[in-house]
């Protein structure tokens, strides 16, 4: 029987607390943690490649069941921890008792895109794991983050995209790689200083949504990669929406129109 890890100096405890608090870390090591029962079912489902799983005696009914039904190569991954190392490793306000060690893997990129998201300045957690949540469920085929951006793979965008990570491309790229990429693209910036309501845009054709930073938008090679700029028309004192609502009805127009071919926009 493995003794159960009640030691903060534990390889494996080190290992976690660095890989959640430094995107150096995770970076450098190729690797990131996901939290939380649903997450590592969507790990499973996947095929992800872990490292090792740790969880405590406070595991939900069905946490314990996702680790019984691991396959017996995986089982020698699995270790168990006190509540208070848990507590102390998590970077959740409340610890659902599991969490684990993935290593990073790369999906490739579309080779012909028709649907990219531009995350540019997004350096909230929870919006950009919002966002990601949202691409992939809208058909987004990739995401590409720019310089600035925060890290796609910290715990709380990990823990916002409920699995995106695990389906949808998602680089960090430099400008001059982005530049390449989208080359014959159309790349569309929401805006509020743009004459040009989102709903008389034409969205059937490929393109990229240019996803600007909560406090100062778009990042000016961002401003400057940008081909058309389309504003979300608002009624209300609003000046501006959350950056990942913004995102989303963009991406849930693109949705709409593409789901309708040969009909009015």
């Amino acid at each position: 029987m493995k003794t159960i890890i009640a030691s903060t100096s534990n390889p494996k405890i080190k290992r976690v607390r660095a890989l959640q608090t430094q995107s150096r870390k995770r970076k450098q090591e190729n690797a990131f943690v996901a939290e939380g029962t649903r997450l590592i079912e969507e790990v499973i489902a996947a095929q992800w490649p872990l490292e090792f799983i740790l969880y405590d005696q406070t595991l939900s009914e069905r946490g314990k069941n996702l680790i019984a039904s691991l396959p017996a190569s995986d089982l020698n991954a699995v270790h168990q921890v006190t509540p208070g190392i848990m507590a102390a490793i998590s970077d959740a306000e409340t610890p659902s008792g599991i969490l684990a060690v993935l290593k990073s893997r790369v999906l490739p990129l579309p080779t012909a895109p028709t649907f990219v998201i531009l995350a540019d300045q997004v350096r909230d957690p929870g919006n950009m794991g919002t966002l990601l949540r949202t691409a992939e469920a809208m058909g987004a085929e990739c995401i590409i983050t720019t310089p600035g951006t925060v890290d796609a793979f910290a715990p709380k965008v990990v823990r916002s995209g409920m699995g995106a990570h695990f389906h949808l491309p998602i680089h960090s790229l430099p400008w001059h790689a982005i530049h390449q990429y989208l080359r014959g693209l159309p790349v569309i910036l929401a805006t509020t200083d743009s004459d040009t309501s989102l709903w008389d845009v034409d969205f059937s054709k490929p393109c990229a949504l240019l996803i600007g930073g909560e406090a100062f938008g778009a990042s000016p090679l961002g401003e400057e990669i940008a081909t058309r700029r389309v504003a979300i028309p608002m009624t209300g004192r609003a000046e501006s929406l959350n950056a990942a609502v913004a995102a989303a009805i963009l991406m849930a127009e693109v949705l709409r129109q593409r789901s309708t071919p040969g009909k009015e926009n």
